[in-house]
């Protein structure tokens, strides 16, 4: 291959890490995508859009460490670096720090978007992936944390995931554990590696390796321990176990969190977890990660950030969460991959003949929701047929005679009907109905 043709090649494929969406895939993202919009829209949420790119300190300087290693950056023609959006709590921070501080509090926001993260590909991750969310500004009672938990559990179900589990954990809890640990720098580092990794041998070792007063011990070994869905066991365990006011705080916001979550009725879906640390670097109380059956990662993830705001301005308390879009279609499907691409199929194909009448019953089916696709050709009888067969409609007009003739696509062969003016709301109502059936085929019984 020469070198022209090699980069011609390149030029003609997408960039590993991201994907084209198109028919029918694409359509099932959007109706989602909406679906997730119009339900926090209902919550009292204010739609919200920030910037692709931001200043890379802008990120950077608020993110985990993990954050700004995966951060996909450019130079802007100034010289100034700039860098894609990794997450979208940071701009909206921005934003509300900046702008809208006066505004009256709490502030309720929701977005939908495409971040970016130069990561290593695996299930469920691309370099570019779609988020939809919500960001609570200005609250930092235990009811704002209970609302975006039960928002969330709320959007799953309407995302057609019936079966999931809301796991909870809380920051100030391990930050008060460090505390009354006192570490240095690198026993810290090895610790906190420990527990987010999950990992009970390194555990072990290190509570083997360095030597703790038996109450603090305690309280580490049983961290791990504290995690289930028996959720009055575990916070009375823990605070037992707690060694300061910070830790004893953590548990009392949990147990107020618990109290609203149990009044409205979503507390059979939290799963406790006090040795969570999963942090993106500004997460100051709750995080939490919602889990699926047939999917081996999070499919969404959220957490209070107190402090976050406050460094673009005024200082003002949040809560938020981001479900990935990708992620929730592959757990409604319970970790299959999608069926191949199909273009979306009409309700109705109609051949117009550019006649005016024609053109008014075609704006009458749209406006009672059909999708309807006009014969461009001016297909006539069997032509119009096998092409409307052919894009996947179950019933086609031709209105080449000046009288429509209806055809129906739903048996073994098609079968035609002369069709009069007063015929019309009948064929419509059929239509609709059959649409309304689970997409099912035109029913025969529905036609005139």
């Amino acid at each position: 291959m020469t070198r022209e043709m090699g980069v011609r090649s390149m030029g003609a494929q997408t960039p590993t890490g991201v994907a084209d969406y198109f028919w029918a895939e694409a359509y099932e993202r959007r109706r989602l995508e909406s679906l997730l919009l119009d339900l926090f829209r209902r919550w009292g949420y204010s739609d919200v859009v920030t910037p692709t790119f931001e200043y890379a300190e802008t990120l950077s300087e608020r993110g985990s460490r993990k954050l700004q290693s995966e951060l996909c950056r450019f130079l802007d023609r100034d010289g100034s670096m700039l860098a894609l959006r990794a997450d979208m709590t940071i701009p909206v921070a921005r934003l509300v720090g900046t702008r809208l501080h006066d505004a009256p509090l709490p502030q309720r926001y929701c977005y939908s978007g495409s971040v970016f993260r130069d990561v290593e590909l695996r299930a469920g991750q691309q370099r570019e992936f779609w988020q939809v969310g919500v960001e609570l500004m200005g609250s930092a009672a235990p009811e704002a944390d209970a609302e975006v938990l039960a928002l969330t559990a709320e959007a799953l179900r309407a995302a057609g995931i019936p079966h999931f589990r809301l796991v909870v954990g809380q920051m100030q809890f391990f930050e008060g554990l460090l505390q009354a640990l006192q570490l240095d720098h690198d026993a810290r580092a090895r610790l906190t590696a420990a527990i987010d990794r999950n990992s009970q041998p390194a555990l072990e070792a290190f509570l083997r390796e360095t030597r703790l007063p038996r109450r603090q011990q305690r309280a580490l070994a049983e961290l791990p321990c504290l995690g289930g869905e028996q959720i009055d066991e575990i916070l009375h365990r823990a605070e037992k176990l707690a060694l300061n006011k910070t830790m004893q705080a953590a548990v009392a916001n949990l147990y107020a969190i618990c109290e609203v979550l149990a009044a409205q009725g979503v507390l059979d879906s939290v799963t406790l977890d006090l040795s969570e640390i999963h942090n993106l670097g500004y997460y100051t109380g709750i995080t939490f990660e919602a889990l699926a059956p047939g999917v081996g990662f999070r499919i969404a993830s959220g957490g209070r950030y107190d402090n976050l705001v406050g460094t673009f301005g005024a200082a003002i308390p949040a809560v938020g969460v981001g479900l990935g879009l990708e992620r929730l279609l592959l757990a409604r499907r319970k970790g299959a991959a999608p069926p191949p691409p199909r273009p979306l199929a009409p309700d109705l194909i109609v051949s117009t003949s550019n006649r005016s009448d024609a053109f008014t019953f075609v704006a009458q089916a749209r406006s009672v929701g059909l999708v309807v696709a006009i014969d461009l050709e001016h297909r006539r009888g069997p032509a119009l047929c096998a092409y409307a067969e052919l894009m996947g409609a179950q019933a086609a007009i031709d209105w080449g005679d000046g009288r429509p003739t209806l055809w129906r696509l739903d048996a073994a062969q098609p079968t035609s009907f002369q069709l009069a003016l007063d015929d019309v709301p009948h064929v419509l109502a059929g239509l609709v109905e059959a649409r309304n059936i689970a997409t099912a085929p035109i029913q025969r019984e529905a036609m005139p």
